[in-house]
């Protein structure tokens, strides 16, 4: 086969993402932090550094930040020990007013100090370390990211969001084996993947020289995201494979076609030319008509030459519809079930579905078959095409289960676009 599809390159941008800092507002993080405990067991600040803290927290208040940092600086380098919590309440409003002054390089090592006090809140935790490791990735500062989300992790914070950035952090850090099996992790958790998570197993198997995790992970995409750029993926090897087997061509073309991946000019005359090569007339006559409607011919020549091979087909499959009465004896009484079963695509090709499916039964009842597993994708296209995906899905599943590896490959392509229809 020709090669002409291609792997989709980047498949996911780690481009710049919402900065979700914002969402920490002052409130929530002086919350447990108050200067003037109401409670007499509530913590409170030292003596020494009360006043400075008071008039910085007054200062922000009237939005007066400079102000507002000299005094928290003031209370940082009082004399004396600070206690935990006065190290707490000093990093918070740090944090704030260079939050606030919109210098995050200066904010985040403060918000890190915050998270580690014992006066943190449990949640305040894990909201804060994702959104330190988030900053550190927007920051390209990898290594500090994946610190901040593994801490993120060990505090209850094992949500797909946080898992991803992992998993993000370690794929642009070099190490693409380790990004694999944390994006797999994030992927096991959903009961239905989301498409960002499973665009990125594909990409980090690939980078990891993974193979079979690629195909699992591409074989995933087309099964909840059935998009004919995932498809064209999922089908590349088996298109661009060199076989001289023309009924297996046949056949990848056909999912080609259901799948709308079938959309160049050669494409069409290489599946056109292979039916009329296996004699099916009418599907080349099928095939040509709909490669005309969509103009997929540009060249003059070609679509002479298209026109002159679509009347010839015409002629041919009226010719062949004659005969086959005549065929359907001869199929009877031959010893193997070949025959049937070359009846049964016969049938298909001409949108006599029913007849297809009871000639290929019989012929895979009778037995003898060259190609058992071309005979189930048949029998299942046909099942297919009559709108029953559950059977179909069935007879796909048994050719995927052929030692011919490309068969296998096949099969089971053939059978997630039928468990699509199954709903």
């Amino acid at each position: 086969m020709r090669k002409r599809l291609k792997l989709i390159g980047r498949l996911a941008s780690f481009g710049s993402t919402a900065v979700l800092l914002a969402s920490i507002g002052s409130t929530t993080l002086l919350s447990s932090a108050s200067l003037a405990a109401e409670q007499a067991t509530a913590p409170q600040v030292s003596a020494s550094v009360a006043k400075p803290l008071k008039a910085a927290q007054d200062a922000m208040r009237e939005k007066k930040l400079d102000e507002a940092l000299a005094k928290t600086k003031e209370a940082q380098a009082a004399s004396g020990e600070k206690s935990a919590y006065d190290n707490f309440v000093i990093d918070v409003l740090l944090f704030q007013i260079y939050q606030q002054k919109q210098d995050m390089g200066a904010a985040i090592p403060m918000l890190a100090q915050a998270a580690q006090s014992q006066y943190a809140a449990a949640e305040q935790q894990r909201s804060w370390l994702k959104n330190i490791a988030l900053y550190y990735f927007q920051q390209k500062d990898y290594a500090k990211a994946l610190d901040a989300a593994d801490q993120a992790v060990k505090h209850g914070a094992n949500d797909s969001d946080t898992l991803r950035l992992i998993a993000k952090s370690q794929y642009l850090s070099g190490n693409y084996k380790e990004a694999a099996v944390t994006i797999q992790q994030v992927v096991a958790k959903q009961d239905k993947p989301d498409e960002e998570s499973l665009k990125l197993m594909w990409q980090f198997d690939l980078k990891a020289n993974d193979q079979a995790g690629a195909s699992r992970a591409v074989e995933k995409l087309v099964s909840y995201y059935p998009k004919p750029e995932y498809w064209a993926n999922a089908l590349a090897s088996l298109v661009n494979a060199d076989t001289k087997d023309a009924r297996l061509q046949l056949n990848v073309y056909r999912l080609m076609s259901d799948v709308g991946v079938l959309k160049r000019g050669g494409d069409y005359a290489e599946m056109a030319d292979i039916a009329l090569d296996q004699g099916y007339p009418g599907e080349t006559q099928a095939v040509l008509q709909k490669a005309f409607a969509q103009n997929v011919f540009t060249d003059p020549r070609d679509k002479e030459r298209y026109q002159h091979l679509l009347d010839g087909a015409k002629q041919r499959a009226a010719t062949d519809m004659a005969s086959l009465p005549a065929k359907e004896q001869d199929a009877a009484s031959a010893p193997a079930g070949d025959k049937l079963v070359q009846l049964g695509g016969t049938y298909m090709s001409y949108g006599q579905y029913d007849k297809a499916v009871a000639s290929i039964t019989k012929g895979i009842a009778k037995g003898g078959l060259k190609s058992p597993e071309e005979a189930n994708v048949l029998l299942g296209i046909a099942q297919l095409r009559m709108k029953n995906a559950g059977e179909a899905q069935r007879a796909f599943v048994k050719a995927a289960g052929s030692r011919n590896t490309a068969y296998t490959q096949l099969g089971r392509l053939w059978a997630l676009h039928a468990g699509a229809h199954d709903v």
